[in-house]
């Protein structure tokens, strides 16, 4: 058997080399090949075999890769695939008509890789009656991969991963944009080139939520004994710009160091994180610190009132909300004061997200709230009435004792990185101590309810009679709560016990799970699950639940173990979820046809320490959740009973996003949200427009004040870089019809957008409004076909492809352009005035020029070149695709994209979750055509772009203001 092995893989190394000089091994795609088919074989089937050596660049990974096979019609050949090495494999298949001659299309994916593509031809060997066929393909790692790989080499032979105690990587990759894509491959390359010592289900992995302009950033830092010690890497590089120690007992020398090599912002993130890390803060805790960008006071302090409020008022039922998509609704409302970091926390831990209405919160001080308060309202829709519980973090009380304790004073960076860790000490002996409750009533009306929250339109009773009008969010009005004088509420006492399961014990269930998932696909429906199969995704709630008081993160290594499946790759995808949810895993199966989704779902018993695999009520295990399965009604109510705890709409909207191929930055952005639907959608079109018109300089950033709040806020927190804790995100929900835009026909006003800048102490602001595009529903029955479709039209129209559903494309303007002063700010941070909203407030600012606010010496002050004067509300900067418009300049509202001939029935989506965007890049990429795909050789692009330089050489256009201007 051995010496008949060996001569195929001799046969084969001798035909590649016959093949590699009539067939391309480069990264292009081939349509179609000239075979020799003759007619006389026209109607016999034959069973060819092709055998294929696949080689990476990096000669460690073992990737299982992804073949697919086309003939020369550029039609797909279903074949059988046997692995005889770890380099070779066989593909064999039936197919009419081959002759000698014969050519196949053979292209091969691997996560991390550049794919490639070739044609082989196939032939008889002397009286053989087999038609064989070879090639070779040398995998190329994507640069990103190979950045990933290298600054985790470099970082090992700098560290020694080996002889460490314990190693943890910190990156900024994953949204931020690098070689033209979106950066998720260098986490791949981290994972792949830490030989098992990082990954995702040990916790020592952090991805720090950055936007798609930040730079691509990396600290890998090694615990031995107490002391900690790092190296970093800066804006894409894979050159260490430091290594030493990142220990919070380093000295002032070293620490400034630090500064100065990695930056300020940096400097804390990374030490902040590390320090936590060795004080063994929970992984979770780490995971929302990343989102949130560090570890601080208010980041510690939102888990321990999050682990407070759970021990006291745990869920009842989730409450419904949210403009109207299913996905829309929370266990919480959380009333928060923008600036300090315990609202990310408590956002976070509890599902609360702005997007899906479960958080409300701008600058209430003047009512006696602060930013170290947090309110929460636990609703029942079924009797109208609910428990108001508020909270505070006894900050100044914690410093006090931690300066009395250690004679440590704090007025510095290092002085806050100890006292992280004395905090999170207090929290494993006495996290009571930390947090206060100033108020648990209950009793809360359905008028109090709406009062704080906001509605944006009218509550009404079946037969139309408004109960309660649409109002504006009060949010934290603490001298309202403090009126209504409302009954004591009465706390939950229950007792819960702490796991004690290992890391290999939570990780033998994930690994229980994929397992069970093989065996229920194989006898079911006659599939083998393969490793690393980029069409099989798989959703869980692990990451975000517990069990028993412990993180479940592990289970992903052990998903990973047996199919290769994690979140760099987009095929393991952790959906958001509130903490005491239970853990269950949806394996869901992309087929052939590119819309059947087939899918097992199944939940974990703590009590048996089994997995519960569900089914229809015809028996069915694995159900399609695909498109057409959503457009019928019947089988929608069969699905229901398949995936019975209330997540189906989670999971199904996921999945047949992930379906259309989203990119990263949609897909996290899903996840976070906890559902994909159109509304969230906008979120992304607005934040690309405005990196493109409205970018930051130095010492700027951005602030958002909301004003009609739906599911695209979230994608504004997690893409903008903006968030309520960081104090950069602020809403103040307003009724339908006063944020109906004025200036944009159709359009809504989403919200005021100011860029801060630090140094000159003003503010640019201005009123972003959004249209949604027209698309045709044609042919939907159900309004989850709908939503669907709608999903599929915005993915297309973000990356730039063709949706014959969409009719009109959508619209982003930036109007009512304002210089403002720091009181100014503030007055919009705080909704307005008495008598005025946000949006009203900045409406009645006087237009004025930068030299009316900062008067220079000799002349007039108009800032930098992109800083001009505003010309008025009636105009702005227009939208979609992006006009490349400076701050205040003016330009006329288009669209983008081609509109495609709709048929009968139309849809302007609205407000909400059925909604639609826009599809201009904002940064340095292009959405289509990067190095991942396989559409044009690059020899060709560089032809093709020589030609067209000469070209417009030519005629002229080499002069600044035109195409190659500026």
């Amino acid at each position: 058997m051995m010496k008949k092995q060996g001569v195929i893989i001799v046969l084969v190394a001798l035909m590649a080399v016959v093949l590699c000089g009539a067939a391309s091994a480069a990264d292009s795609s081939i349509n179609g090949g000239e075979g020799n088919i003759s007619d006389i074989n026209a109607s016999e089937e034959v069973d060819p075999v092709l055998w294929v050596n696949v080689g990476y660049e990096y000669a460690d990974d073992e990737i299982n890769p992804e073949f697919t096979v086309t003939d020369s019609n550029n039609d797909s050949v279903a074949f059988d695939k046997t692995k005889y090495s770890d380099t070779l494999y066989k593909l064999n298949f039936t197919y009419n008509g081959v002759t000698n001659g014969t050519l196949f299309n053979v292209l091969v994916q691997a996560p991390g890789y550049v794919d490639q593509t070739q044609q082989v031809a196939v032939q008889q060997e002397g009286t053989d009656p087999e038609f064989v066929g070879g090639a070779t393909f040398n995998m190329q790692a994507t640069e990103n991969y190979k950045l990933g790989r290298e600054v985790t080499a470099k970082a090992d032979q700098l560290l020694d991963f080996d002889s460490a105690d314990d190693v943890l990587a910190i990156t900024t990759a994953g949204v931020p944009q690098l070689n033209g894509g979106t950066t998720e491959d260098c986490i791949e390359g981290i994972l792949n080139g830490s030989n098992g010592k990082i990954s995702y289900g040990q916790g020592n992995l952090l991805m720090l939520r950055q936007t798609a302009v930040d730079p691509v950033d990396f600290a890998f830092i090694v615990k031995r004994g107490t002391a900690l010690y790092a190296v970093c890497f800066r804006n894409g590089s894979a050159i260490p710009v430091y290594q030493g120690t990142i220990s919070e007992d380093m000295q002032v020398a070293e620490w400034n160091n630090l500064i100065a090599s990695v930056g300020g912002e940096n400097a804390y993130s990374f030490a902040s994180l590390a320090n936590a890390w060795n004080a063994g803060a929970p992984a979770d805790l780490l995971r929302e610190a990343a989102f949130h960008g560090h570890v601080c006071q208010g980041t510690i302090s939102g888990y321990t009132i999050t682990q407070a409020l759970l021990k006291y008022y745990p869920p009842i039922q989730e409450t419904s909300g949210g403009p109207g998509s299913p996905g829309d609704i929370t266990s919480y409302k959380v009333l928060g004061v923008p600036g300090d970091s315990d609202d990310d926390a408590v956002m976070y831990f509890l599902d609360a997200t702005a997007g899906k209405s479960g958080y409300a919160g701008f600058d209430t001080s003047t009512t006696g709230a602060n930013s170290s308060m947090v309110g929460f309202i636990r609703w029942n829709s079924q009797t109208s009435s609910g428990d108001l519980i508020v909270m505070r973090f006894k900050r100044e009380e914690n410093r006090q004792q931690f300066e009395q304790e250690t004679g440590i004073t704090l007025d510095n960076d290092l002085a806050e990185l100890k006292f992280n860790t004395w905090i999170l000490g207090k929290i494993n002996t006495n996290p009571e101590q930390l947090v206060e409750f100033i108020t648990e009533k209950t009793g809360l009306t359905e008028e109090q309810y709406y009062y704080l929250l906001g509605t944006a339109s009218d509550i009404k009773d079946s037969n139309g009679t408004v109960r309660i009008p649409a109002q504006e969010t009060h949010g934290l009005d603490m001298d309202y709560i403090n009126s209504l004088n409302l009954p004591n509420a009465t706390r939950t006492t229950s007792t819960s016990s702490d796991g004690q399961l290992t890391y290999d014990e939570i990780k033998q269930i994930g690994v229980d799970a994929a397992n069970l998932a093989k065996q229920v696909f194989k006898d079911e429906l006659g599939i083998d699950l393969e490793k690393d199969d980029s069409d099989l995704a798989i959703l869980t709630s692990a990451g975000y639940i517990y069990l028993n008081g412990q993180t479940t993160e592990a289970t992903w290594d052990g998903i990973f173990e047996v199919l290769g499946s994690r979140l760099s790759r987009s095929t393991l995808l952790p959906i958001h979820m509130g903490l005491w949810k239970p853990l269950w895993y949806a394996f869901v199966l992309r087929g052939a046809d590119g819309t059947t989704l087939n899918a097992l779902y199944m939940r974990y018993d703590q009590a048996t320490q089994q997995w519960l695999v569900t089914n229809g009520s015809d028996g069915k295990k694995v159900n399609d959740i695909g498109p057409a399965a959503l457009n019928n009604q019947t089988q929608l109510n069969n699905l229901e009973t398949v995936l019975p705890d209330g997540n189906f709409f989670n999971i199904q909207s996921i999945a047949n996003a992930w379906r259309n191929d989203p990119a990263f930055d949609q897909l996290v952005t899903f996840l976070f949200h906890d559902h994909a639907c159109p509304g969230v959608q906008p979120g992304f079109f607005i934040t690309d427009y405005i990196f493109e018109n409205i970018p930051l300089e130095d010492n700027q950033s951005y602030t958002y004040i909301a004003d009609s709040i739906y599911c695209k806020d979230d994608s504004l927190i997690y893409l903008l870089g903006i968030s309520p804790g960081m104090g950069t995100y602020l809403n103040q929900r307003l009724p339908n019809d006063e944020v109906e835009s004025e200036l944009l026909n159709g359009g809504t006003e989403e919200g005021v957008l100011v860029v801060w800048d630090n140094e000159l102490n003003v503010g640019y602001a201005y009123v972003i409004s959004f249209k949604w595009a027209t698309l045709d529903m044609s042919g939907l029955t159900t309004s989850a076909a709908s939503r669907e479709a709608m999903i599929a039209a915005y993915i297309d129209m973000y990356n730039g492809e063709a949706n014959a559903r969409v009719q009109a494309l959508p619209v982003t303007t930036a109007t009512d352009e304002r210089i403002i002063t720091e009181s100014e700010f503030n007055a919009l941070k705080q909704g307005g005035t008495a008598s005025t909203t946000a949006l009203e407030y900045l409406r009645g600012i006087p237009v004025r020029n930068l030299s009316d606010l900062i008067p220079v010496e000799g002349g007039s002050e108009t800032g930098s070149s992109s800083q001009g004067t505003s010309t008025g509300s009636s105009t702005g900067i227009s939208t979609a695709n992006g006009s490349g418009a400076s701050k205040f300049s003016t330009g006329s509202v288009g669209t983008t994209g081609t509109a495609v001939n709709a048929a009968t029935q139309t849809t302007t989506t609205e407000d909400g979750s059925d909604s639609a965007g826009d599809s201009g890049s904002a940064y340095e990429v292009t959405k289509a055509g990067t190095q991942n795909t396989d559409d044009t050789p690059w020899g060709t692009y560089a032809i093709v772009g020589i030609v067209s330089v000469l070209v417009l050489g030519a005629l002229g256009f080499f002069f600044r203001g035109n195409l190659f201007g500026q």
